[in-house]
């Protein structure tokens, strides 16, 4: 069956590799030396052409972190010897802070998992009084969040932020003089990136400092990254 100029074209994309050039030495085999220059044969052409093989090492790099911003290692005795636990880093541009190891809790507030974070967006269906919010910035919440969240930056509940009053009262909060007071309103499930946000857990401390019920706020401290690290879907 004579072969049309559409398989000869595919014959010779599949074989290019095998058909164009031939070995003319084993300088690709294992036993090559890490800089070697190799004489290869151009079948189509039938001339010798001559390359360098190079090996390149990607530099390796690790820096000390702090594990909080008090912290900078712990020591212990193990096995009859000093140990000395520390953190390591190979991103350059992390530092801490802001990369601290955050606290499992923060004041009276309950700090939840995966689970009680699956069984809370389970009832954001049933409409009960309850808002799953992502902290990060808008840019961040457009990339990936968990599904169901709302987006409600923690720039926004900064003391110098102009936004602050106006969230607050969105989240049922009622101005008396100085201070807020807070009666019927949601729980708040709150996350940020990871156990490395401090952005997160300052948000909730300044809800704390506003008065807003320990009682109706949840930490979930893995944020985002965890939820990704066990393979959960994000949207």
């Amino acid at each position: 069956m004579a072969l049309s100029y559409k398989n000869i074209l595919l014959l010779l994309t599949l074989s290019s590799h095998s058909l164009l050039w031939s070995e003319e030495s084993n300088c690709l085999s294992k036993s090559a030396p890490k800089e070697v220059g190799c004489n290869i044969i151009n079948i189509l052409e039938n001339k010798s052409e001559r390359f360098e093989i190079r090996e390149e090492k990607i530099p390796s790099f690790t820096q000390k972190l702090k594990i909080t911003e008090t912290i900078e290692s712990i020591e212990v005795e193990h096995e009859h010897q000093t140990i000395t636990i520390q953190r390591e880093s190979t991103q350059s541009e992390k530092t801490c802070p802001p990369f601290c190891i955050q606290p499992m809790t923060i004041g009276e507030v309950k700090t939840v998992g995966e689970l009680e974070v699956l069984e809370f967006i389970k009832d954001l269906k049933e409409k009960k009084l309850k808002l799953f919010i992502d902290t990060r910035l808008p840019k961040e919440y457009k990339t990936n969040t968990i599904p169901g969240a709302i987006n409600i930056p923690y720039t926004m509940l900064e003391k110098n932020s102009k936004y602050r009053e106006q969230i607050i009262k969105l989240l049922g909060g009622k101005r008396r003089g100085e201070k807020w007071k807070f009666t019927l309103v949601p729980t708040l499930l709150m996350f940020g990136e990871s156990d490395e946000s401090i952005h997160i857990t300052q948000t909730i401390k300044n809800l704390l400092e506003l008065s807003y019920p320990s009682t109706k706020i949840l930490y979930y401290r893995g944020g985002i990254k965890n939820w990704k690290q066990l393979g959960l879907t994000i949207y």
